[in-house]
């Protein structure tokens, strides 16, 4: 461009030119619209959904408290379950023992007889309570619900075990805090018997003093608020006072001990039997507690009234049970009869046992357990040689057409004896034909023996007539029959020996007559319940 055509294209007042520019074609950067084919590989971005991933993060965290919780609760008392109507969910074990005692040592009841008061507690009154099993009682609540309702705070459970016997309180320091004079009243009691196979009551007897009973209640009653009340006191009356073991609570122990003599816990060795806990056994070892929810000793378990202690139990043993066992084995020796049946002991017996070292120190602990459930076994480690049994069996014929009496033993005949039957019986076949005065025939048992018997009687026969005897001292009666009949030295007034017998004939009113000479061995050998068969 040359400087005219400059200074025409324009020039400005300071003398400076300016450049003109030819307008902007905006055309040149516009976009073409994308095809078909581009427009469908476009796509729009996608959006994120998140609400999935917060529901599971809500059910994870809720699945983790509830797996705690449930963690929690295995030691813990579970929600709803309450202890005298005061919530404890969620308290240890530990913490509900702990709660208790506290309630307990802290109770003390104003007491007041004639213007003077004291306080008294639960110990005073002779009662105690027991934490530990009313806090398992606690823990326990709900335990065997379904799930759900295990640990539904709706669903709730109360444990309202009494802490303590009321009737059960003894007024001895309640006397001597209110300065009352008393005659004290004496316990029932349940002994040993005579020949130490079960046990007898000794009735108690009534005292005259303070009642103690509605002082317990109100001790009581303050327990179970957990420390949430406090007393009102309580004027105490005279009265004649009933003994804490009655004389129904002593019935009841005795029950139970009547029926673990009847059932004994036994002590075994690989399942043999070496010993048991009879009567004796008990009676060292036991107590009566009329406070059936009581604080035990730790050697202690009970049941119902019956407290068993397994120290005393374990003593017992050491002293009077392992002392009788013998390690060398001695055969028992036993007379039957016919049936099979045991009717004499001539050598009881005893099994080897050795015991090993340390083997038996668990007894009293074990024996009491089982004690307490009623019965069962506790096993010693040890080695057993079991006793074996010889068993002779003894049985009698009379034979009534022989006119003998034959003894068996092992069904050998080890004696006979010529005997003299009942006048009605016939002297060659034996047979009943003169009536009334028979000796009868059939199997029978020796039931009632006599030394020697003063035998006399009337009888009236079937013709009419009349039979009296007076015969005193008959020597060896052994009754068969209950209707009267005997096996017996023969009724004379001098000895007339087997063969004298043998020529005598019948004579009897129905017995069986044998000769002085054989009949003081009969009656010997011829044992309570021996069988008797008597023939024609």
């Amino acid at each position: 461009m040359n400087e005219n055509n400059m200074s025409k294209a324009g020039a400005s007042a300071d003398g400076e030119s300016t450049a003109v520019f030819a307008p902007l074609d905006l055309s040149a950067f516009a976009a073409s619209a994308p095809s078909d084919e581009a427009r469908s590989s476009i796509r729009p971005r996608k959006r994120h959904v998140i609400w999935p991933w917060i529901v599971l993060a809500v059910l994870a965290v809720l699945g983790a408290v509830a797996g705690g919780g449930i963690w929690f609760f295995q030691s813990h008392a579970l929600p709803g379950v309450t202890l005298w109507g005061t919530p404890v969910t969620g308290r240890s074990y530990e913490q509900i023992v702990s709660q208790i005692d506290d309630a307990v040592n802290g109770t003390a009841v104003n007491a007041s007889y004639n213007g003077t008061t004291a306080k008294v507690t639960l110990k005073d009154l002779g009662l105690s309570v027991d934490s530990d099993a009313i806090a398992t009682q606690v823990m326990d609540a709900k335990r065997d619900d379904a799930w759900w309702q295990r640990y539904a705070f709706w669903n709730t459970a109360d444990v309202s075990t009494e802490p303590a016997n009321a009737d059960a309180a003894v007024p001895d320091t309640l006397n001597a805090k209110l300065s009352i004079e008393e005659v004290k009243p004496v316990d029932a009691a349940v002994q040993l018997n005579a020949d130490a196979s079960g046990f007898d009551v000794v009735p108690g007897q009534q005292g005259q003093g303070a009642d103690p009973v509605p002082v317990a209640q109100a001790a009581v009653k303050a327990v179970e608020t957990l420390g949430g009340a406090s007393t009102q006191t309580v004027e105490v009356k005279l009265d004649a006072t009933s003994p804490a073991v009655s004389d129904d609570i002593a019935n009841q122990a005795k029950a139970t001990l009547d029926n673990l003599v009847q059932n004994p816990v036994s002590i075994t060795i690989d399942d043999h039997q070496i010993a048991t806990i009879d009567a004796a056994a008990l009676a060292a070892s036991t107590r009566i507690d009329a406070n059936e929810n009581g604080k035990l000793a730790d050697s202690e378990t009970r049941s119902g009234y019956v407290v068993f202690d397994a120290n005393k139990l374990q003593q017992y043993y050491d002293d009077s049970i392992k002392t009788t066992l013998q390690t060398n084995r001695e055969d028992r020796d036993v007379i039957v009869n016919n049936n099979g049946d045991e009717i004499d002991v001539l050598k009881e017996g005893h099994d080897g046992v050795t015991i090993a070292a340390d083997g038996d120190t668990n007894v009293g602990h074990d024996a009491v357990a089982a004690l307490a459930n009623g019965g069962g076994s506790v096993t010693v480690e040890g080695t057993v040689d079991p006793m074996q049994t010889k068993k002779t069996k003894r049985h009698v014929i009379v034979d009534l057409s022989d006119n003998k009496v034959y003894a068996y033993e092992n069904d050998k005949l080890i004696r006979t004896m010529s005997m003299s039957a009942g006048q009605g019986n016939d002297r060659k076949t034996g047979e009943c034909t003169g009536g009334d005065l028979c000796t009868p025939t059939g199997d029978f048992t020796i039931w009632l023996k006599y030394e020697s018997q003063d035998m006399s009687g009337n009888l009236t026969l079937s013709d009419g007539s009349k039979e009296s005897w007076d015969v005193k001292g008959v020597g060896y009666v052994n009754y068969f029959s209950h209707s009267g009949c005997a096996i017996h030295r023969i009724a004379t007034q001098t000895a007339m020996n087997d063969s004298q017998v043998a020529a005598l004939g019948n004579t009897s009113h129905g017995c069986v007559g044998i000769g002085w000479d054989q009949a003081e061995w009969f009656y010997g050998w011829a044992v309570m319940g021996t069988s008797v068969h008597v023939q024609v």
